[in-house]
Formats: C-alpha cells, structure tokens, sequence
C-alpha cells in the first residue's frame, strides 16, 4: 500500500528536448511519511513496553534513587565496599576523578537496578502463591490477608501495564495424584449406585497405585519447564485437534444492550463501533488497558488479550492452526453475498467514525449492483462444518491465485464485519425475537466462524459478536464488548443518528477493495454441501434466553451466599425437575491467577447439591431444607476457590491422559473418566469488567450477555449473566433432534426452581 502510493506521489516525464520533469504529489508524500512515523512510533512503544515489562516491578524512580546513592557514596565515603569491587572497570585508573565516578556510578546502578528488580519479581511470585485469602470471609479481612494485601501493592505500584506483570506471576501447581483421586470420587458418588461405585473407585485405586504416579512424574518435569503444564495441550488437543464445526460445537456470542439502540443507522453503529474497537485494540497494543485484579490486588494472566485482532483459526487435516497476523489495516466486510476489504487507516492515520460510515455507505451501496461470484455468497459455510472437510477444499481451491489472494484479505483482516438485512429485536411481549436474535448470532449464515471474532450489524442498528473459543476464553470477549459499546454510546450520534464529526480534509480515503473469486464449479458443489450442513445443524439448535427479574444479586447477598453457587444450586434443582435424575455438570472456572492460565471444571453436581434437591422435591420441613441449601452453596463455593487455586480434578486427569497416550499406556481409568458425558454444561459471563460500566446509573443499557451451544448431544448448555442486583439472563440451548430436551421446558423448570429457593428465605 505504501509503495502505491509513494509511485503516485513521485512522477517523472521526459520531454522531447531531453529535459526530466518531476511531479510531486504533496499531500500523497504527506500521507507516506506519517505512515513511516506511525510505523516508528509503534516500534518505538513496543521497545519501550517491552523493557518496562522486562524488569517491572522496579521502576524509573528506583534507578534514579540507586544512581544517586552511589554518586553520594562515592563523594562521601571514596572508602567503601561497594565501589571498590567496581574498580576494576578497564581503563578506570586513566579516568580522572568526575569520569570515574561516571562510570562507576553507570556500572553500579545497573547491576543493582537488576538485582533489585530480581529481588522485587521474586519476591512479588512468592506473595502471589499466596492464597489464603481466597477463603477470607466476605466483607472480613484477617490481620495476614490484610498485610498481604498492602505488601503487594505496594510492590506492583499504581499504574502497570497490561502485561507488566506476566513474570511474576506463579506458575500453576500440579496437585498430587492421591489428592485428584479424592476429590475425584467424592464428585462422582452422588452420580452412581454403589456397585458403580465400588467399580470406579477400584479403577481409581488400581491407577493412583500403577501408572499414576509415573505419568505425574512427566507431568512435574513438564511443569518446570513451560510457563504452564496445561495450556498447550488443551489448546492443542481439546480445541485445535477437535474435527467437528465450530458453528454452535465451539464459537459463542455477545448480544447488544437489550432496551438501548443509540442510533438506527446500520452505517453509523458499526462505524462508531469498528472506532471503539480500534481503541481497544491501540489500549492492547500500547499496553494502556488496565490488568485484570481478582479483589482488586491479585493479578489475573493478561496475555490472551494480545491476540484479540488479527488472528485466525486455520483449517488443517488432522490439527488447526492459529495464525496471529501483524500490522493488518483493514477489516473484512461481508454485505448482500459480497465481500470487501475496508481499510481503517490511511495516509498513515485510522480513519474516525465519521469517514467509516462514509466508505461502509460506500460498500452497502456498491453490494447492491455488484454480482456476487459463484460460490463467493455462502463461501462462509465452509468454516461452520467440519475441520478437515474445510482443509481438503481450501488445500485444493484456495492456495493459489486469485482465490489465495482473497482468501488472505478475510483471514488476515483486524476482524470481519457482517452487514445483515434483518432486524435484531427484543420484545418483552414476544420472547421469540430476542430467541431469534441470539440464534443468528450463535449459529448465522454469513458469519467467518475462523476468525477471533465477528462483528454482525443489523438494518435497525443493533449489533452482536460472535468468536472463535480456541485462541482465548469468554472473558476476553465479554470484556471487550463490554468496553467498546459503551464507548460507542459515549462517540455519540447527531439528531439524523449518523455519527459526529467530519471528514478531514487532508485525509485520503483509500476506497474499500472488492474482493475477487474464481471458484470452479466443483468447489461450488462443495459449497453448497457445507452449506446445507450447516443449515441443518442451525436448524435443529434449541435457543431460549430467560430473563429472571423476579429477583437477583441483591436478594441473594440479603441470604449471606455466593450468587454463582447459589444459581448453580438452583441449576441443580431445575435439571432434576426436567430430567428427573442427577448428571455430570460442569462449570467454567478461571485458572488466570497463574501464569498462562485459562479455564478449570467445577463439578456442581455434588452429595450436598444432591441432598438439597432431594429434600426440596420430597417437600422436606423448611428449616431442613435452609440449611442443606447452605452446605450446598457452601461446598460449591469450597469448589470454585479450588479450582482456582490450581487443585481442579479434570484439567490433572486430561495431562495424566495426554502423557498415557505419549508413552503408549492405555488406562481404564482415564477412559472412564474421559468418556463420560457433560449433559449440562454451565459458564457465567463475567459483568462489570469494564471501567465505563454503571447500570445503576444507566439501567437501559444492560446487556444479556452470551451464549454457547450444549456439549452433550442429549444435555443442555446454560449461560448466564448476573446484571446489577435484580437481573439474571440464561441463555439455554440444546438440540431438536433428543425429545428428553427442550429450551423452555428447561427455563420454565429453572424459573420454578429459583422461585422455590426464594421461598424458603423469605
């Protein structure tokens, strides 16, 4: 791009006397040399970012104070220790008196700053493998957790960096073998009759007393190793490896704020909100974005984040592959079964929402008399199916030529944007459409499901997005659309709702690029295959989102419980009611508190959940009932703080497992636990991530947060999302085509549920 345009600024013509005539094109050569400092600048921060990184939790100030005492040192006491052991610096005695200090003062400061800064991440590791505090009572911090508190404050400083602290974050431990058997049968006994149990247990023994303990040998030197002895495999062999669609089996969405729209115009929302993600993505970049804090003092691993933009899942034969592309300029747009290339920066500067809507008008009108190419229209369905059905076809039609080149623009694009022609709806009186809405997201058309996410923006102006799971957990997503539609609200709109402020006169707006296809009949055919597919896979999706307004956080802090283990209770109840029987659950958790973490099971179904559920249906005295529902909720809670700490039971028995097939070992232990089914899979969506969040403030602009698809072909996947402190919203979804689930009936018997938990505080 920048070598086109430095052709067009510098022109040259001979004339018929010989003479050479130079055109130079001002503006265009403007434009390239502020590219160049965009291009420096950048290097520059990322220079810069990286040292700050390299020896954080020291800091500038504490150079400075070393570089000071060693001079005053010096100066005061010329006999000292200290400088003495630098005199050996070569060629020091030919120095005359000021240049020896100098130099003794450069070299000294140097190596104390480092040995300083060693000390400091050493010694902020060791407090950060403290947990003890997770197990603080509520609102009550004990003498220790209080100092612990205040010493890492102080170490980590007011204002780090988004990836400051990367190095000094503990590495996750591995829990002992005899320990993950424990807690490994008490979760499955509530699950089995007693002769399975005696079966499973003497699996469990065999193993912890055979293989066991050697395959954790493996797993411990791995440990020391990898900066975490999980996050690869799981990367590698639960998401990469896995050949089934992405559609619904692993991408998730994010809905829109439900009951505020702050403009109509398709064009100015996306525009305002491509602006907002662009923010995001320069905070990322320049390291702005505030680190995450669990209790606002323990750092959460940050390094998911830095491939948000840019990144796509490749299709392979036998494993995916994620790409993370540098330096892209522009976004992928998909509009009327056309897509086109939008390039957000130009002359060196990114475009501001007001010239977005200008080129996105552009493409929208240029989609209407554009003809779409064979096959260009549902190209996108190839990424819904199967993984290696879309390798074989990409190997074999998208490699080369014109098709690779194309190809290359979506798949390297900072994101895609869907322009959809229908309305995306919510109707307190028809519940269908907000169903409608989410459907389109989770499981739409159009959507380049490889990508890190997609932006979707409907005629009436409301948008969604949807992501890939591979290259980052839920949070990140959620985080992100959290900022950004806030940030959209505050860009603001004018009276006609199109976006504020003006085109700038000096900017040189690169037209978007239609992107060309030659797609032989034979990969059309394919096409359609993938296409149809998918389409029956949309269509036997069941999706229902509940909103419970009944009653919500506040109500339950009043009962002096978690909300998370108390709707996970709750979750238990419903599922007994709607299947009349107990299953495997699970729960996403957060390994974040380590270096490289990412997510950890929490078992919900356990002997206390159980005992609760049964009392209640068996209509059991009311007092009986409380209390079993606060060991419940108690137990959960204990469950959680595990598996946050790193002593969860499934990720340990999935690297036991990786290490078994490594070396060749089969174990019927691992094959039991590995085979079993979760029939209700259950993730809360974090709110409140972001720093412009207020629903106090602005009630309207709630959001209802995101969904995914079931795990188990025959279960239920349930999101949820806890929104100030009278508002909940489950995002239920299971499959047509199993006549033991439905949607509603799940979401009815969760609405009773709740209500019956409720009554027995009130």
């Amino acid at each position: 791009m920048a070598e086109a345009r430095l052709a067009v600024a510098f022109q040259f013509q001979v004339t018929d006397e010989g003479e050479i005539l130079v055109h130079l094109d001002r503006r265009i050569l403007k434009d390239f040399v502020r590219s160049a400092v965009r291009v420096i600048n950048r290097k520059l921060f990322k220079s810069r970012n990286a040292f700050i990184q390299s020896v954080f939790p020291a800091t500038s100030i504490a150079f400075f104070v070393i570089a000071v005492l060693l001079t005053a040192l010096q100066v005061f006491i010329p006999d000292n220790r200290i400088t003495s052991n630098l005199s050996h610096i070569p060629r020091i005695d030919k120095m005359n008196l000021v240049m020896r200090t100098a130099a003794v003062t450069i070299v000294g400061t140097v190596a104390l700053f480092l040995v300083w800064s060693f000390f400091l991440r050493i010694l902020l590791r060791m407090l950060l493998s403290y947990k003890g505090w997770m197990w603080s009572p509520h609102g009550k911090l004990s003498l220790p957790v209080t100092l612990w508190m205040g010493a890492c404050k102080m170490i980590i400083g007011r204002k780090p960096k988004l990836l400051s602290l990367q190095n000094c974050l503990p590495k996750l431990p591995v829990p002992s073998v005899a320990g993950t058997m424990k807690r490994y049968l008490k979760t499955v006994r509530p699950l089995v009759d007693d002769e399975q149990y005696s079966r499973i247990e003497a699996l469990a023994n065999d193993f912890q007393k055979g293989i066991g303990n050697r395959l954790q040998r493996y797993i411990v030197l791995k440990s020391w190793w990898s900066s975490n002895y999980v996050t690869d495999w799981w990367e590698q062999y639960v998401y990469l490896r896995g050949r089934s669609g992405l559609m619904i089996n692993s991408n998730y969405y994010c809905l829109d704020s439900l009951m505020y729209t702050p403009t109509n115009v398709r064009t100015a929302r996306l525009a305002n909100f491509i602006t907002a993600l662009m923010k995001f993505k320069s905070d990322i970049d320049r390291q702005y974005l505030t680190p995450r804090f669990a209790m606002g003092t323990a750092p959460l691993c940050c390094e998911q984040y830095t491939r948000t933009f840019s990144t796509t899942r490749l299709p392979k034969v036998v494993q995916d592959q994620i790409e993370h592309y540098r330096d892209a300029r522009h976004v992928a747009v998909f509009s009327k079964g056309k897509w086109y290339a939008l390039y957000i920066i130009s002359g060196g500067r990114p475009l501001n929402q007001k010239e977005l809507q200008k080129q996105l008008i552009w493409i929208e009108s240029a989609s209407k008399t554009d003809v779409a190419s064979p096959g260009e229209e549902y190209l996108a369905s190839l990424t819904a199916g199967d993984r290696s059905y879309w390798a074989s076809v990409r190997d074999t039609y998208f490699a080369k030529g014109t098709n690779k080149h194309s190809l290359g623009l979506i798949e390297k694009s900072l994101f895609v944007v869907i322009i959809d022609d229908e309305d995306a709806e919510y109707d307190p009186e028809n519940p269908d459409k907000l169903d409608s809405y989410a459907k389109r997201m989770l499981c739409g058309k159009n959507i380049w499901y490889d990508k890190s996410f997609c932006v979707v923006g409907f005629r009436n102006g409301k948008v969604g997005i949807n992501a890939e799971h591979s290259w980052a957990d839920a949070t990140i997503i959620s985080h992100l659309a959290e900022e950004c539609f806030n940030w959209d609200i505050e860009l603001g709109y004018d009276e006609n709702g199109n976006c504020l402020g003006q085109e700038r006169d000096d900017m040189i707006l690169t037209p978007p690029s239609r992107l060309r296809w030659d797609i032989p009949p034979a990969a059309v055919d394919l096409i359609n295959q993938a296409r149809t597919l998918s389409l029956n896979r949309a269509d036997d999706l069941d999706l229902h989102i509940l909103k419970h307004d009944a009653y919500g956080k506040g109500f339950i802090k009043k009962c002096k419980m978690s909300p998370d283990a108390y709707i996970q209770v709750a979750l238990q109840l419903a599922y007994f009611k709607n299947q009349s029987k107990f299953s495997l659950t699970y729960e996403s958790s957060m390994t974040r508190l380590f270096r490289s973490g990412r997510t950890e099971t929490v078992r919900s179904c356990t002997s206390e959940s159980c005992a609760f559920v049964k009392a209640v249906m068996s209509k059991a005295p009311k007092e009986e009932c409380i209390e079993l529902m606060r060991t419940a909720v108690n137990r959960h809670t204990d469950l959680f703080r595990e598996s946050m700490c790193g002593l969860g039971i499934d990720r340990h028995l999935f690297c036991l497992y990786v290490i078994s097939k490594y070396l060749g070992e089969d174990s019927p232990f691992l094959q039991e636990v590995l085979s079993q089914p979760w029939k209700l899979s259950t993730s809360q969506t974090p709110y409140g991530q972001g720093t412009h969040t207020d629903v106090r403030k602005y009630p309207n602009r709630i959001s209802a947060g995101g969904g995914f698809g079931p795990v188990a072909d025959d279960g239920y996947g349930v999101s949820y999302i806890i929104v100030g402190e009278d508002i909940i919203f489950f995002h239920v979804s299971c499959n047509n085509s199993y006549p033991n689930t439905n949607s509603r009936k799940f979401a009815s018997d969760l609405q009773d549920a709740l209500q019956d938990i409720k009554c027995l505080f009130s």
